[in-house]
């Protein structure tokens, strides 16, 4: 009777067991002789190229080594590392190659890791001019991968891009710090991605920026409780897209433009636009912080066809409404300034040419050309918030005007009457544990 019960069982069981990786096997540094600080270039790529680490292996580092070149970690692998060690790279000034330090296969891990990238440039925001405020250094590159996860790490560096990940799904990014970077993690065609409790900071231009790929727009993305600050530019800018993601629980602060740009940006191979996603459709944002930056969010709609003159349009009155942002709610957020004075850029206040003697010091959403965009109980503190500034930039080199009046530009929300709590200058705290934890070797 209990067989007859459970037999159902029995063959997934089976299926189970052989699916598990046969003699997974953790390999410690010390084991294969590396010593602290050692250059382990060759050694790294000669345990990789001879198939040393095995699907369902670990490589576990117990000091930090010296490293270059680039490295290829093999499908259902884990590199991990104890109490702060982990790698500092030698070529990160001036590397040989465009690839990439490490390459994931399929359902790698690293955890616990610390990457620092040697004799690069100060952290920013100090400036977006390659080869003088970052290194076109790569860190960690995926392609057409799957279940990726990077848990606990600190990436550190002006480089290029510390993650790049492209048509990649299944994703996870767990309590990592990454400063420094020009674009520091640049998403392309990517699908279902978290990142949940990390802090992203003191990038040269954008935290987190998307692209479009092979496999359409960025989307099904969820971004909760991190924290994006002193970034150049943006905390995430949606160049290739967001669709259908959620930003919740999140901190923006002191960013170069704004916290949130949602920006599609449509630019074709062929000249038509039906090779092309519509982006930056279905974005929930919800409680989150939003304080000392020009813009909380910036909502709009570029045609890259503009840039080869007239008549290479993309967007026009019969296409734009499926292809502008649109339903976008923004549910429960705050938005304020404690810290720069009200003056012009120039003279030591925000970005580019306001706020003028009476005009705003900072805008709560900044709408250029969207619909169905709609703001729930919002909250402000610090004088001059605008709520919303609405600028259509039909007619210029980035939108025809007759694209720009396909749509009716429409956005609907609430402030609440009660102001929020201000906060402290200058703040750095982050209410979450990130970067490696202490672990036992």
């Amino acid at each position: 009777m209990i067989m007859g019960r459970h037999s159902a069982l029995i063959p997934a069981l089976l299926c189970l067991i052989l699916s598990l990786p046969l003699h997974a096997k953790t390999h410690r540094s010390s084991e294969l002789g590396w010593a602290k600080g050692q250059d382990v270039t060759e050694a790294f790529g000669k345990l990789l190229a001879d198939g040393m680490l095995k699907p369902g292996d670990e490589l576990r580092l117990e000091h930090t080594f010296r490293i270059g070149g680039s490295h290829q970690l093999p499908d259902n692998s884990t590199l991990s590392a104890v109490n702060g060690a982990g790698f500092d790279v030698t070529d990160a000034a001036n590397p040989k190659s465009s690839r990439a330090l490490l390459e994931f296969g399929n359902e790698v891990t690293i955890r616990n890791l610390t990457i620092r990238y040697l004799n690069t440039p100060p952290l920013g925001p100090t400036g977006g001019k390659h080869g003088v405020h970052f290194t076109r250094r790569l860190g960690i590159q995926a392609r057409d991968k799957k279940g990726l996860r990077i848990e606990n790490c600190r990436l550190t560096g002006s480089i290029n891009h510390h993650l790049r990940l492209t048509d990649c799904t299944n994703i996870e990014v767990v309590g990592t710090h990454v400063a420094g970077g020009y674009w520091s993690i640049m998403l392309t065609g990517c699908n279902k991605l978290v990142f949940r409790r990390c802090l992203i900071e003191q990038c040269q231009g954008d935290g987190i920026k998307t692209g479009g790929g092979e496999s359409g727009a960025v989307r099904n993305v969820l971004v909760e409780h991190c924290v994006f600050q002193d970034n150049a530019r943006d905390g995430i800018d949606t160049t290739g897209g967001f669709n259908d993601s959620i930003i919740r629980n999140c901190i923006f602060r002191r960013l170069g433009v704004s916290g949130l740009d949602l920006k599609s940006h449509y630019e074709s191979r062929t000249g038509s636009i039906e090779d092309l996603a519509p982006e930056n459709i279905g974005i929930l944002v919800e409680k989150c912080l939003f304080h000392d930056m020009p813009n909380g969010l910036v909502i709009t709609t570029l045609d890259c066809g503009r840039r080869k003159g007239s008549g290479h349009e993309l967007l026009n009155a019969a296409n734009m409404k499926k292809y502008a942002p649109h339903d976008i709610d923004i549910n429960n957020c705050v938005f304020g300034h404690a810290e720069k004075p009200l003056r012009s850029a120039h003279t030591g206040g925000y970005g580019v040419n306001y706020p003028t003697a009476k005009g705003e010091h900072m805008r709560m959403i900044l709408l250029k050309d969207a619909y169905d965009i709609r703001y729930k109980d919002a909250r402000m503190f610090g004088e001059r918030v605008m709520p919303v500034h609405i600028s259509s930039i039909g007619g210029s080199g980035h939108l025809s005007k007759e694209a720009a009046d396909g749509i009716t530009t429409g956005i609907t929300g609430n402030v609440l009457d009660q102001p929020a709590k201000s906060v402290r200058p200058g703040t750095t705290d982050v209410p979450f544990a990130h970067g490696p934890q202490l672990l036992k070797p």
